[in-house]
């Protein structure tokens, strides 16, 4: 009977919890043997730790910010924070990338090639791209970029909306907050870069007053340190793909061999020149010679070098003339070479090979693939005495312009 009894105050003392208004924490619900049915929670949070992430939240509130629902950005309890524009992604941030890019509004090399096929070989030195992921922000959008070499430890500057460069805070102002359209129109956004640097930028969206969203997630490129290769070779006019070692040696000898008096003698072998260069700038090949002509030490004469038509009555000297020019032009991003107009006579028009530097060739930006081919043309006049050791070191110089 006392046993009985005990087994219905336990039952009743049952009930009443369950009929109490009682609050519990999510958290106590979880159990292998029961079930609670008709439990209220009330609200709760505070602040959450690990290892990565910290973060202060509260629970039971409800918000319509739909972004709630994403994976990829953090929940926001207070239905005021609906107000503010969605945070913005970086779609691509590239400065190197080679046959393929993350970007999808560029220009088609881009698209088609990667950075390199808009800044060269090893991509770009002092200049860089990024797009927005817009995250369901409309098109009057507002986006503003912060830059660092850091992570944005101690390191934060921020890019000007007008001239696409770093500046500080203190120059910083709200001109250089820009639609995605404007930012994505330039194909360059940002410039000024270092080389050889890793870069780091994250994004913010305003839409409105008081509306600015958190920075983006950085993402991070690295400049190249640019990009030269300058070669010569010796061959023969149909000698376009031949590679040669050194020495480099052209010879005014047998068929081609210079007679005083006689017509100009054009060498059989030419100078090749293979350039390639990544600089923004363009190239220039510049040429002198260590006599400026054809000396001889046994006889101690010179013919000498100098721009001139060497077919002219009487004429004399030794001088280059550009033979054959190419360079790969799929990409309206890369640079033209041509050459100087000393340099590119016809028939016996030759340019000097003076002491002093000349330029022969002149890029006029990234050069791809360049190759060129050079004739060497002479002719001795009456009162020069025949010797066998007339000859000249010539010095071809590439200069990168960055």
């Amino acid at each position: 009977m006392k046993s009985a009894n005990i087994f219905k105050t336990v039952s009743l003392l049952l009930v009443i919890v369950l009929s109490s208004t009682v609050y519990v924490f999510a958290e106590d619900l979880d159990s292998t043997n029961y079930k609670i049915v008709g439990a209220k929670t009330a609200t709760g949070g505070g602040l959450g730790d690990s290892t990565n992430y910290s973060i202060i939240s509260s629970l039971g509130k409800v918000s319509a910010d739909p972004r709630n629902y994403s994976t990829n950005y953090r929940l926001y309890q207070d239905p005021s924070a609906a107000f503010l524009a969605a945070q913005p992604t970086v779609q691509c941030f590239e400065t190197t990338t080679d046959g393929s890019t993350a970007c999808t509004s560029g220009p088609q090399e881009l698209l088609d090639g990667g950075m390199v096929a808009i800044c060269g070989t090893g991509g770009c030195y002092d200049k860089a791209r990024f797009e927005i992921s817009a995250s369901s922000n409309p098109s009057d959008t507002l986006y503003g970029v912060q830059i660092s070499t850091d992570n944005f430890v101690s390191n934060i500057q921020y890019i000007d909306g007008s001239t696409f460069r770093p500046e500080s805070y203190a120059n910083h102002n709200i001109n250089d907050y820009r639609t995605e359209s404007v930012w994505e129109t330039e194909v360059f956004n940002i410039q000024g870069l270092s080389a050889n640097t890793q870069y780091y930028i994250r994004l913010t969206a305003l839409h409105g007053d008081f509306t600015e969203s958190d920075y983006s997630i950085a993402a991070n490129a690295t400049t190249s340190t640019g990009s030269i290769f300058f070669d010569i070779d010796i061959a023969i006019s149909t000698g376009i793909t031949t590679e040669s070692a050194p020495p480099y040696q052209v010879s005014f000898s047998s068929g081609t061999a210079l007679i005083a008096g006689a017509a100009t003698i054009t060498a059989t072998s030419l100078a090749w020149l293979d350039i390639d260069s990544s600089a923004a700038g363009g190239v220039s090949v510049i040429v002198f010679g260590k006599y400026g002509g054809l000396h001889s030490a046994t006889t101690t004469q010179t013919i000498t070098s100098s721009t001139e038509d060497l077919d002219v009555t009487g004429a004399e000297g030794f001088g280059l003339q550009s033979y054959y020019i190419d360079y790969n032009d799929t990409s309206p991003y890369y640079g033209e070479l041509t050459a100087t107009t000393d340099y590119s006579g016809s028939i016996n028009s030759v340019g000097g090979v003076s002491t002093t530097a000349n330029k022969i060739y002149s890029g006029d930006g990234p050069i791809k693939a360049g190759r060129t081919g050079i004739y060497l043309k002479a002719r001795a006049g009456v009162g020069i005495t025949p010797a066998s050791d007339y000859s000249e070191e010539i010095y071809f110089v590439l200069v990168p312009l960055y």
